[in-house]
């Protein structure tokens, strides 16, 4: 059994298993764990390109990017377990491992995860995950962000006020319609409890516009690079930008050596994290 590649989430996974396995070790991805919810096939794939191409891997601007988001997310995430959050939703965790490398310290805090996805992928993650991992803190919930019914984890909410959350998701955006995802903005808006989090990115505008169109008709979300259009366009959904950065600038100050290799960086994607408008 292996996670469908919905999304192309099970490439970014392969990628993510190959820095694993195959990189130097100041280009490492720590994500060792992404090898459980990857079928015997993918792996002997990426075990091939890992020894044969991994050169010809490390000239896509992309492959930098994924290591450098991946150790952004893990801040983010461990952040919020030391911060005091008591509950992180993962939406549209696809092959995310951080519920389960972080095990420890997420039931030391008495921290609980929900990881979401859309159905084929939650089922089949939910059965690999109590199968090979430590799931025991872990939650799970069919959620489709095209899609306009979030009563379940609306309830889920409901059931936990008065509590801290982190809500992230990471590679999400591009490939949801923008009115749902604005409306998806505002429906967290609503329910955040102060002190909460949000950490999200996204596709710039005027940049492959057509990636991640879900269905005819719709139209992917994108914003703008410039953070002070950011900024607005939170501010006016009920949030604060508490940190903003073009993808470029992440590659930049996470990946030792990187401009060394005088390769392009990325230059697709930003990201933010974001608090409910007037906390900290």
């Amino acid at each position: 059994m292996a996670l469908p590649n919905l999304s192309y989430m099970m490439s970014v996974g392969q990628l993510r298993y190959i820095q694993s396995a195959y990189e130097v070790p100041e280009h490492r991805n720590p994500d060792a764990l992404i090898q459980h919810f990857l079928s015997a096939t993918d792996l002997w794939r990426c075990r091939l390109r890992g020894m044969l191409i991994l050169d010809r891997l490390r000239k896509n601007p992309f492959y930098y990017y994924v290591l450098a988001r991946t150790r952004y997310y893990d801040k983010v995430f461990s952040s919020a377990i030391s911060g005091g959050v008591k509950h992180i939703v993962n939406i549209g965790c696809g092959s995310d491992t951080r519920a389960y490398r972080f095990a420890t310290e997420l039931i030391e805090a008495g921290v609980s995860c929900l990881e979401c996805d859309q159905e084929a992928a939650i089922v089949n993650k939910k059965k690999l995950a109590r199968a090979k991992l430590d799931a025991s803190h872990v939650q799970f919930m069919s959620v489709d962000l095209n899609q306009a019914d979030w009563s379940d984890l609306e309830s889920w909410f409901s059931a936990r006020q008065g509590d801290k959350f982190l809500v992230m998701l990471e590679g999400v955006s591009p490939y949801i319609d923008e009115k749902a995802f604005y409306s998806f903005l505002s429906f967290l808006s609503a329910r955040l409890e102060p002190g909460s989090r949000l950490a999200y990115d996204f596709k710039l505008k005027g940049v492959a516009d057509g990636f991640g169109q879900a269905q005819p008709g719709h139209v992917p979300f994108r914003l703008s690079s410039d953070a002070y259009e950011v900024a607005a366009v939170h501010q006016g959904l009920g949030f604060t930008v508490e940190q903003f950065l073009l993808g470029t600038q992440l590659v930049e100050r996470t990946i030792q050596g990187r401009l060394d290799a005088g390769l392009p960086l990325f230059a697709e994607d930003a990201l933010v994290q974001l608090s409910v408008a007037g906390t900290a």
